[in-house]
């Protein structure tokens, strides 16, 4: 388990024991609006790395999920995200916990996972939100991400977040 300031914790993603626990998270309005088909999250949580995802506890408690993952170059490019460097590293974040929203716990684990990513050599992350998700894009920025491109997917407007890993975090 990694702690962080303020009780901010990454305990490691355990499929059967945390599966039921993302499921509520991906029912729960605030998520499903902009995560979309909750089936296919979980199939991608049971089949992603495990050393790659994470819940997020605060003080002990858990309040949502993490994960990362490298792109190969032909994932970037069709992706239209070529300029970004081959060891980039793609992150998605929920805070699941309704009243845990709008706390700041987004950027704290961002920050954190930065921190671990920057130490394995990774130089540069980044996201992707809804054009209208103001609230995400907010807590991305609070992280030093900034808009690297605004892409169409699945009709929908989405912008990609990015942030360089240089030697301060």
């Amino acid at each position: 388990m990694i702690e962080h300031p303020e009780g901010v914790q990454l305990v490691p993603f355990l499929g059967e024991r945390d599966l039921p626990l993302l499921r509520g998270w991906l029912d729960r309005p605030h998520v499903a609006q902009w995560w979309g088909d909750p089936e296919a999250a979980l199939t991608y949580a049971r089949e992603h790395p495990p050393a790659m995802h994470a819940i997020i506890a605060v003080e002990g408690e858990p309040v949502g999920y993490v994960c990362w993952q490298r792109l190969s170059a032909g994932e970037l490019s069709a992706a239209g995200l070529s300029g970004l460097p081959r060891d980039h590293v793609d992150v998605d974040i929920l805070i699941g916990e309704d009243e845990r929203v709008g706390r700041g716990i987004g950027p704290q684990v961002l920050v954190a996972l930065i921190e671990q990513l920057r130490s394995s050599g990774v130089s540069s992350v980044g996201l992707a939100t809804d054009e209208d998700n103001h609230r995400a894009r907010r807590a991305f920025a609070k992280a030093g991400f900034t808009l690297f491109q605004v892409f169409d997917e699945g009709g929908r407007r989405m912008c990609y977040l990015a942030r360089e890993l240089g030697p301060d975090v």
